[in-house]
C-alpha cells in the first residue's frame, strides 16, 4: 500500500454509520412501531394536504429541533483539503418553523399561485427503543414529489433520523428532533422550501 493510499480517508458514510450504531441496538415491539408507523403516515397526509399550522400544533414538540444536512460527494481522490464533512442547509427550532409556516400560507406567497401540490412516500419505517422511555428513535426514507404548473416538478429523497416524544400527561407522540440526510450536494430542484 502505497503512502497516499494510506492516508486516504474512509468512506463518510462508515463513521457516519458507525457512529450511530448505538441508536438502533433496541428494536421496539409491535404496539410501538404501529405508533410511530401512524404518526409518519399522519405528518405526511398533513403536509401534503397544506395542514402546516394543525402539523406544527398537533405533531411537533416545541423543543424541536429541525435539521438538514448534505453530506460530502466527492471521490476520495479529490478529497485534497481539509473541507468540513456536512453542510447545513435547514437547523431551525420551533420559532423558526413558525415563520416558515406563516410564510408558506401567506396569500401574497408568490408559490400560492398557481399552488404546489405534494406527495410524500414514507418508507424503511425501523423504530428502537431509548434510554428514555418516553422517547423513541425512528428511522425512515422519505420521497417527496412536488408540482406546480404542468411543467415544474421536483423530486426530493432523503433519510430521516427522527426522536418522537411523549410529553407528561399525554399519549400521543411529538416530533422532538428531525435529522435529514439529504444526498444532494447541490439542490438540484427549483428550490427547498418544502418539510421533509
Amino acid at each position: 500500500m502505497s503512502e497516499n493510499t494510506a492516508n486516504i480517508k474512509e468512506p463518510l458514510v462508515t463513521h457516519r454509520v458507525m457512529e450511530m450504531q448505538s441508536l438502533f441496538e433496541n428494536p421496539a415491539g409491535p404496539e410501538l412501531y404501529r405508533a410511530a408507523e401512524s404518526f409518519l403516515y399522519r405528518e405526511a397526509r398533513m403536509l401534503d394536504s397544506k395542514m402546516f399550522r394543525s402539523w406544527l400544533r398537533d405533531l411537533v414538540s416545541p423543543d424541536i429541533r429541525y435539521l438538514v444536512t448534505s453530506t460530502e460527494l466527492r471521490s476520495l481522490k479529490e478529497r485534497r483539503y481539509s473541507l468540513p464533512d456536512q453542510v447545513c442547509l435547514f437547523d431551525d427550532d420551533y420559532r423558526q418553523l413558525s415563520i416558515r409556516v406563516e410564510h408558506d400560507l401567506d396569500p401574497q406567497n408568490w408559490r400560492s399561485s398557481p399552488q404546489e401540490t405534494y406527495c410524500r412516500f414514507i418508507t424503511n419505517i425501523e423504530v428502537f427503543e431509548t434510554d428514555n422511555p418516553q422517547d423513541i428513535t425512528v428511522r425512515s426514507n422519505c420521497l417527496l414529489i412536488r408540482s406546480r404548473r404542468s411543467y415544474q416538478t421536483d423530486q426530493f429523497f432523503c433519510s430521516r433520523l427522527d426522536t418522537l416524544t411523549k410529553q407528561d400527561g399525554q399519549d400521543d407522540f411529538k416530533l422532538k428532533s428531525r435529522i435529514i440526510d439529504y444526498p444532494e450536494r447541490c439542490v438540484s430542484g427549483h428550490n427547498m422550501l418544502v418539510y421533509l
